[in-house]
């Protein structure tokens, strides 16, 4: 750690925050004035006349179209890509049957499978195969036997569009997850000793205002925020759950770079993440539903506390008696093991979240600026509410800046497993690219914490 030196930690972040720039704006780059071109486009028009007055399209895809009554599913490959419903209408529970007898698309998600379609939302009234021509991801002419049959220009896509989206996730990549995340644990479990519940028997104040920010004043704030922000049901109910999980497991390492104390730091994070288990279903479980009952909630969501009790245990109860049990009977092997566990973590948490977006990376890229803002905001607040707090309570600096980063580093690779679980949310849109977005941003933003604290003297 001590030859770790706060322009490395600079020339690091900029590293990751501009690998990012260059994998999110792509997009942005191939904007091309095509609506001069398009505009003499009509209907009947083959796909040669098209491509000499327009241009070679920057991508097509051959689809497959299921329409109900005016309503269309646009499937590639097996899987819904795109719902296009001609008139506004709000997504709904798969389970709602009066939904079902009126409007059957809402029903259905992007990243559905054409059986699951059909077995949620019944028969079409029409199927038929065409080709999707895209200039920029701003206009789309649609092709039926190589003639053009609608024409959409300056197409723009809102937040909504996260309500309609299920990631979808292989029964071995949620393995792969659950794993990972039972192996990071293991290492957090590995510095977990009987002392650091004695210091907060000994100092309780600083312990129990990093207990009261992180487990009741980041998730009272969260829920001031979605307020103000209203965001999607679905990205509320993810900025909800991250506020409920415990602190990251790279808070401990963030907080040795800041100078901060690293002691406290490794005691609130063995205690978080031990009442975790309780605390987050019952935490997610209040104020998700007291926003489901306040706000105008068009996507019901059943909260299943002891589901998300049984599953949070197995996730980390169990890894974390696991390395407990290891480092009490092998402690010489526990000490040798567990620095390295720590830079290994950092690299498998990277791994786990883009395991997470690696299936599923297409729509990253194209809806995740709906949220950067919202997660910045979000984990300011975190940070902001660590650092208040502890200031109001006169806390040492290095205790100041420990409540800090245990309250901004959240365990978002927790929240990942458990939206991705389909007893539980089933890969839901919106809080997916909260929690994943926030797996990412939390290092940048921890990186760039302890840039800052580790310039400053304690003193």
């Amino acid at each position: 750690m001590k030859h770790f030196y706060p322009t490395q930690i600079r020339t690091a972040t900029a590293s990751l925050f501009w690998f990012l720039f260059f994998i999110i704006t792509p997009n942005l780059l191939l904007a091309k004035n095509y609506h001069k071109l398009i505009k003499d486009v009509v209907v009947g028009m083959d796909s040669a006349q098209v491509i000499d007055m327009v241009g070679s399209p920057t991508h097509s895809y051959s689809v497959e179209r299921l329409f109900y009554l005016k309503d269309q599913v646009v499937i590639v490959n097996d899987q819904v890509i795109d719902i296009r419903v001609k008139d506004r209408l709000k997504p709904t529970h798969k389970n709602d049957k009066k939904a079902k007898q009126t409007r059957p698309i809402s029903m259905l998600r992007i990243g559905m499978k054409k059986e699951e379609v059909i077995a949620t939302a019944g028969e079409p009234t029409l199927q038929e195969h065409g080709v999707d021509l895209y200039f920029s991801n701003r206009h789309r002419i649609e092709l039926v036997n190589g003639q053009v049959r609608d024409v959409e220009m300056h197409i723009k896509k809102e937040m909504e569009i996260l309500d309609w989206i299920r990631l979808n996730f292989s029964k071995g990549g949620l393995l792969f997850m659950n794993i990972t995340l039972a192996f990071i644990m293991f290492g957090v479990a590995l510095e977990i000793k009987v002392k650091h519940f004695k210091e907060i028997i000994k100092k309780p104040k600083s312990a129990l205002v990093g207990v009261l920010s992180q487990f009741v004043a980041l998730p009272a704030l969260t829920f001031l925020l979605v307020l103000i922000l209203k965001p999607t049901p679905s990205v509320a109910l993810g900025m909800i759950l991250v506020a409920a999980c415990p602190g990251g497991n790279i808070s401990n390492f963030i907080s040795s770079l800041s100078k901060a104390n690293i002691e406290l730091s490794v005691s609130l994070t063995a205690f978080a993440t031990l009442t975790a288990i309780v605390l987050t279903p019952l935490n997610f479980a209040f104020w998700g539903g007291l926003y489901s009952g306040t706000a105008d909630m068009v996507i019901p969501i059943k909260i299943d506390v002891w589901e998300m009790m049984q599953t949070v245990f197995i996730l980390l109860g169990i890894p974390i008696v696991a390395g407990t049990w290891f480092a009490y009977k092998f402690p010489e092997t526990a000490n040798k093991i567990v620095k390295p566990l720590r830079w290994f973590s950092l690299v498998a948490f990277m791994g786990f979240i883009l395991a997470a977006l690696a299936s599923n990376f297409q729509f990253f890229l194209d809806y995740i600026h709906f949220i950067l803002l919202i997660v910045f905001a979000h984990n300011l607040l975190a940070l902001l509410t660590g650092f208040s707090l502890a200031s109001l309570f006169r806390l040492p600096r290095p205790d100041r800046r420990t409540l800090t980063i245990e309250t901004g580093i959240q365990n978002s690779g927790l929240g990942l497993v458990l939206i991705f679980n389909p007893n539980l949310f089933d890969g839901l849109g919106g809080m997916a690219f909260i929690a994943a977005w926030w797996g990412i941003w939390h290092i940048l933003a921890g990186l760039g914490i302890a840039s800052i604290f580790s310039r400053k003297p304690i003193d």
